[in-house]
């Protein structure tokens, strides 16, 4: 059923509110929250890959005067057709040809259950990475470049939020990710299980990522830190190896979605 929307305070659009505030929406989204177990995809291509990865519909909100046909799968939740006026106070624009579509959350992997699992084994963790841009690049290379899972430190960004997804393409929906309670004791965990960690650093004295060398069968991690700050001593102390991306110029490092992606090709190389 499409149901028509004139006021962005509607209480059956209650899930899509609040969206500009990302901040009050993250908070909203975080367990505890009253919008705990959902997230909001952008865009058909984004959902479309998010009903591909097994996420369940809970509703879709479109603009009134969208021509194109509707997904299939909009079939078994109810549609709400938006107004101008509706769509820029709840997305911030006022035309919009897309869908903004609301997922329920699958129930989350227990970070112990992807360490043990011998058939990951390439991992990315990040550490403090709280922007949602930088996040979501990071996702879109892993899915590209052959990495098996996620782990994220506690105060990184939630993978499903909205510019995460939108960022990744939804590409992100397909790698499996958990929260570490905290970032050293994960860390060596996963080293315990067998994997080599590699700590990212622009230190000239870190190993050059290109020189590195595996078998199809090695287990490897890569630990990546927020923009600006990069990893802390504490997480890097734990790491088995440090290693770099060397630069040219005055440029001391890459925008840390950047060095994932040459860093994950690396590590792909490597692995040949």
């Amino acid at each position: 059923m499409i149901f028509g929307v004139h006021e962005p305070t509607d209480p059956r659009i209650a899930v899509f509110q609040g969206l500009r505030d990302k901040a009050l929406r993250q908070r909203r989204e975080s367990p505890g929250g009253d919008m705990a177990g959902v997230f909001i995809a952008e865009g058909d291509v984004v959902i479309d890959r998010a009903v591909a990865a097994g996420y369940a519909l809970h509703s879709v909100l479109i603009d009134a005067k969208r021509t194109q046909p509707l997904p299939k799968e909009f079939d078994v939740v109810d549609v709400f057709a938006a107004e101008e006026q509706v769509l820029e106070q709840i997305a911030g624009y006022r035309s919009y040809r897309g869908a903004l579509a609301c997922f329920y959350r699958k129930e989350l992997h227990a970070p112990q259950d992807l360490i043990a699992d011998t058939s990951v084994k390439s991992f990315v963790i990040v550490e403090g990475v709280n922007n949602p841009t930088n996040l979501g690049t990071i996702m879109r290379c892993a899915a590209s470049l052959d990495i098996d899972a996620l782990l994220l430190s506690p105060d990184s960004i939630d993978p499903l939020s909205r510019r995460c997804c939108r960022v990744s393409m939804g590409e992100g929906f397909a790698i499996p990710y958990a929260w570490l309670t905290d970032m050293v004791e994960g860390v060596t965990t996963v080293k315990q299980a067998g994997v080599e960690v590699l700590a990212m650093t622009p230190n000239h004295h870190a190993i050059d990522i290109a020189t590195l060398e595996y078998s199809l069968d090695d287990r490897v991690a890569l630990i990546l830190g927020a923009e600006g700050p990069g990893l802390t001593e504490e997480t890097m102390s734990v790491a088995t190896r440090r290693v770099r991306i060397p630069t040219s110029g005055s440029a001391d490092s890459l925008n840390v979605g950047n060095a994932a992606a040459v860093a994950f090709y690396a590590l792909r190389q490597a692995r040949s």
